[in-house]
């Protein structure tokens, strides 16, 4: 490529030459690009290839989870959530110390303690973390499907202006990143007053079935009544974080 800085300037097509006009002046280029069918074949993009493998593996695991979780992600402000969810997938996998390159899975990167810790304490609220915003205590005993936040005071909880009431939610999700597929089945949800009495909440909720992992993940979040009906707001305290995992 060059710049043009002779008398005779011209854009399109002149022979092997194609010239066009742009802010940096008259430029000259020939006839090139990078074809696709090269990153298939050619042995120097073997690495490429296997990194592209891992890569579609991965948007197909983030699709199910963003997909299965959509109903709380939308009341969480993210203007990349779905990036978000991926960059955790690819890091997870990223994980996976004993598998060649271009096999490398989730499954494998999450038997990993740094994968585990990547995972567990994960919340897709990028600026809030649960214990920021729950300001309690929990236990959680994932193989019974149980919650429990001891002594519960919402005196102690952040209400927004706008809301009514906070809700709370014990999730669980199974992971088949194999398929990939996810499934989930939640509590009931809590809801909490401004100034509700202290009391013990237990959450409790079904496991779902299949294969894979069981991820336990904890909804908060603020909403307001109309007339009996429930509405989630959209508020950057609201949180959705995976508390345990097996």
């Amino acid at each position: 490529m060059a710049k043009n800085i002779g008398l005779i300037k011209f854009t399109g097509k002149l022979g092997d030459l194609s010239a066009r006009e742009t802010k940096y002046g008259n430029i000259i280029s020939t006839p090139g690009g990078f074809k696709g069918d090269r990153i298939k074949t050619e042995e120097r993009y073997e690495v490429t290839r296997q990194l592209g493998t891992e890569f579609g593996r991965c948007s197909k695991i983030s699709s199910q989870i963003y997909a299965t979780l959509q109903f709380y992600l939308q009341t969480i402000p993210h203007l990349h959530m779905y990036g978000f969810i991926q960059s955790l997938v690819t890091n997870v996998k990223g994980c996976d110390m004993t598998s060649p390159k271009g096999e490398r899975t989730f499954a494998i990167g999450l038997q990993n303690e740094l994968g585990q810790k990547l995972l567990k304490g994960f919340s897709f609220n990028q600026k809030q973390r649960l214990k920021s915003v729950l300001m309690h205590h929990y236990e959680v005993a994932i193989e019974e499907g149980i919650l429990t936040l001891p002594a519960f005071d919402s005196r102690r909880i952040y209400f927004p202006k706008s809301a009514d009431k906070l809700g709370l939610q014990l999730v669980l999700m199974r992971l088949d990143s194999e398929k990939p597929l996810c499934t989930i089945e939640t509590s009931v949800l809590a809801l909490v007053g401004k100034n509700d009495e202290r009391a013990t909440i237990i959450l409790e909720s079904p496991i779902p079935e299949g294969e894979g992992n069981l991820l336990a993940l904890v909804y908060f979040g603020f909403f307001t009544e109309t007339e009996g009906d429930v509405y989630f707001l959209r508020h950057p305290k609201n949180v959705l974080e995976v508390v345990d995992f097996l």
